[in-house]
């Protein structure tokens, strides 16, 4: 099976769509938190970054596209189809494709307001992070053990792929003006999402392959 058991996946399950409803609602209702929250992340962001880190930040903004990540995306599902794991190869497009779906969804209910008409904030949660986050998500946790044994490789690689996140999360907030709150949002969505999809594929993956009548690996 291309996704390993892990008996905590149900409760980061739990624990990442709390944090994520908890943090909507704050968005919804307009609270103080948010305001301190946005409005801090971008201080620090525009006026306070210092130079060195602006260099990093400015780098992750190459990759802060959307067209970079659609044709990555592409290219792991048909890395997966050129290794005959189709089923995979339509999990993972489809859980990119639902994202699409669902965080459109909860930004025109969070986000949409009145203010001499009807206007719509920023998305939340974002994205292009949220895609980041399943397409990143996929190489450490699924691709990475199968071509690295080496323990604190992975390790390292798993730290620098983070890294990698957020600096294209303070990219967002630099060069496209998104609110620190939608980031958030991105991160406490994305992972929850990660988590559901990985245990839908375990329960799901044999009885497609039968559905189907495809001789492909699971």
């Amino acid at each position: 099976m291309l996704i390993q058991p892990d008996r905590l996946r149900k409760l980061l399950i739990v624990v990442f769509s709390v944090l994520f409803l908890v943090l909507a609602i704050q968005v919804r209702f307009d609270m103080l938190f948010v305001h301190v929250l946005d409005n801090g992340g971008t201080l620090v962001i525009q006026n306070l970054l210092p130079h060195a880190l602006a260099i990093w930040v400015a780098l992750g903004g190459l990759f802060a596209h959307y067209w970079v990540i659609v044709l990555l995306s592409i290219g792991l599902a048909l890395f997966f189809k050129a290794i005959n794991y189709q089923i995979a190869m339509w999990w993972f497009l489809i859980t990119q494709f639902a994202v699409l779906l669902l965080t459109g969804i909860l930004s025109l209910i969070l986000q949409v307001y009145w203010s001499n008409g009807l206007k719509i904030g920023p998305m939340m949660p974002d994205l292009l992070l949220v895609w980041w986050l399943q397409f990143l998500a996929v190489i450490v946790a699924i691709i990475l053990p199968r071509v690295c044994q080496h323990q604190r490789t992975r390790v390292i690689i798993t730290t620098v792929t983070v890294v990698f996140w957020l600096l294209i999360l303070l990219a967002r907030m630099k060069f496209a003006d998104m609110p620190l709150s939608s980031g958030m949002g991105a991160l406490f969505f994305g992972y929850f999402w990660w988590q559901l999809s990985e245990q839908q594929y375990r329960k799901r993956a044999q009885h497609w392959r039968s559905v189907l009548k495809i001789d492909t690996q699971i």
